[in-house]
């Protein structure tokens, strides 16, 4: 498993679903992700603006702030991954190569443009993305990494959170 990983925001949202992670697999997964610190990768924001990884982040997460509050040592890990770990970033043009190739492959299968994102961003930095997204991510994953493998990125896989706690 790459040090530097594409973490998809409903890995984050899952933390707080008691039938997805009533192993409390997400839990060790953000732990792991922390003890070994692991980067995250994200997208590079365009001038004056932000990161859309963060910001679907914070978006999304602000919905689970109370949840937060009450699960202790997981919120110090969630804290880790949003704010404290080293970002490795990189501008995202899906109109380029990498963008050609795989926004064909995402809109045959509905995907949003934030997904399109983080796949792309896992792609241009040869990075795992961990996703719960099967329609849209890990289903393609085929499809994906043969994108990935045609600008040289090599490493690049989409895994579940059970997978990626499992292998790291």
């Amino acid at each position: 498993m790459t040090e530097a990983m594409v973490i998809d925001t409903n890995i984050l949202e899952h933390t707080f679903h008691p039938v997805i992670n009533g192993d409390g697999h997400v839990d060790r997964l953000l732990r792991k992700f922390a003890e070994q610190k692991r980067k995250l990768c994200i997208d590079r924001p365009a001038a004056k603006g932000k990161s859309r990884i963060l910001a679907e982040y914070e978006h999304r997460l602000q919905f689970h702030l109370k949840g937060m509050e009450e699960c202790g040592q997981v919120a110090i890990w969630l804290r880790y991954l949003v704010v404290l770990a080293e970002r490795v970033a990189t501008p995202v043009d899906l109109s380029d190569q990498l963008g050609s190739l795989l926004v064909p492959q995402m809109d045959k299968v509905g995907a949003e443009r934030s997904d399109q994102v983080f796949v792309y961003v896992a792609c241009a930095l040869d990075s795992v993305m961990v996703s719960n997204n099967t329609v849209h991510v890990t289903d393609i994953r085929k499809e994906l990494r043969r994108a990935a493998r045609e600008v040289r990125s090599r490493n690049t896989d989409f895994v579940s959170s059970l997978e990626a706690e499992a292998g790291m």
